[in-house]
Order: C-alpha cells, then structure tokens, then sequence
C-alpha cells in the first residue's frame, strides 16, 4: 500500500510541475516571445499656416495641444509655411500646390495627404480635429516603416526600411521627410525648416510581404541637435496623396 501511495505521490508531483499552477500545459514556442508588436497607424497632420494669418492663430493653439497630448507613434504635427516670413519655403508651397493642387488659402489641415482636408478656421475645434485623428487611428496601416538615423559632421544619414503588409501590390511609393524644429514659445512649436525633395526615395512597386531597403542622405547642417524628424511614406498616384506610414526621429 506504501508503494502505491508514493508512486500516486511523483505521479502527482510530475503533472504538477508540467502543469504548473493552472494545469495547462504550455504549447511548443508559447512564453517565449510572440514577435514583434502589430504595426499601427501614425497620423501625419500638416497644417499649412503663415506669420501674421489671423485664422492661423484660432486654430494653432488647438493642433499644437493635440501634438502634445497624442505620443509621436499616434500623431505627428508639422507646420508647414508656404510663403510670408522666414520660416517659409520653396517645398512647402510646392508640397501645398503641385502635389495637393490646394488653392492658396491659409489655413488649411491635412491629415495621411487629403484623406481628410480641412480649410480655414471656421468650425476647427478640439473635438473635430480629435475625432479625425482618432478615425485615422483605427484604420489598418498597408505599409511597415522602420527608419533610424546618424549624424556625421554636416551630414544626417537615414536608413530604414519598408515592408508592404497588406494583400495587395502597391506601386508608386515615395519615402520623404522633413525637419521639424521649436522656435520657442512666441512662435511655432513644430514649424518644418527641410523638406527632402531632392533625397527622396522612389519605390515603384512593392509586393505583399516584400520588404526594400532606403537611404536618405541630407548633406548640409540642418537637422541639428535642437531639430527632429518625420520620414513618411507616401502614395504618388492615388488622388488622396495618401500617406501609407510614418515614424517620428529626434
């Protein structure tokens, strides 16, 4: 009888610890990792605004504490100033007319190109501009964005990388970015100084599950310790200039 009882006593104790606590007894692979997080959705707000524009100001206050209360992984804001003062620039209005074709008219908000566009200040309020962004939140991104970047003397280098993670090929793709720098508290907090045009990176097609490799290269002193960042990548083709993903770098 004492044999049997020790003998039901390991078989006990080895269940038990097979088991563990909640008597499951784990999978070939489970706990030891689940891979990578899933990719989600990063809003790029551009708000096209001016120095002296009256509209600007209404509406300024709002979008730089939704910048502040939303983690770069979420949103990011970048004031872009086409023309009047000295923040303004050559790509900014060429961004704003050549490839929105937007009229000239300040302000005005786009968010992930023009799959939502807003003009003027009239009805932009905190709640609006919340639900926009938290629409664009929940959709399921088609692009995976990896990118980090060096500096070197006067030259910033960006390497990274794009994988397509949708069912379907997508084609004619541009990796951009630009330079967000402070201009302190009277001015703006998120005003774009470098727009890479000229370093930008063109993917033609991708496949699902295909993954490419980029390298942006800006050669001059721009991107400086006070600066940060936002490389995108952005549909050249559809009408919505839609902009597949972004990532924030500081």
């Amino acid at each position: 009888m004492k044999k049997i009882i020790i003998l039901l006593l390991i078989g006990f104790l080895a269940v038990f610890v097979m088991t563990g606590c909640d008597n499951i007894i784990p999978a070939e692979g489970e706990g030891e990792g689940e891979g990578e997080p899933e990719q989600k959705t990063t809003v790029l707000m551009e708000a096209f605004i001016a120095v002296g524009c009256s509209q600007c100001a209404k509406i300024e206050p709002i979008i730089e504490n939704l910048a502040m209360e939303y983690s770069r992984d979420e949103m990011i804001l970048v004031e872009l100033v086409p023309w009047g003062s000295s923040y303004d620039l050559r790509e900014s209005y060429q961004r704003m007319t050549n490839l929105y074709k937007l009229e000239t008219k300040i302000p005005q908000l786009t968010f992930n190109g023009l799959n939502n566009h807003i003009i003027g200040s009239s009805g932009v309020t905190y709640s609006t501009l919340k639900n926009i962004i938290n629409n664009q939140l929940s959709q399921t991104p088609a692009i995976e964005l990896k990118a980090s970047k060096t500096n070197q003397n006067y030259t910033t280098v960006i390497t990274g990388t794009v994988k397509n993670i949708s069912s379907n090929t997508l084609s004619n793709l541009v990796v951009n970015g630009m330079i967000i720098k402070d201009m302190g508290q009277t001015e703006f907090h998120y005003v774009v100084t470098d727009i890479f045009e000229d370093e930008k990176v063109i993917i033609s097609s991708i496949a699902p599950g295909e993954e490419k490799s980029f390298t942006i290269t800006v050669t001059d002193s721009k991107w400086t310790t006070t600066s940060d960042g936002v490389i995108f990548v952005q549909s050249t083709s559809d009408p919505k200039k839609t902009i597949k993903q972004s990532i924030f770098l500081d």
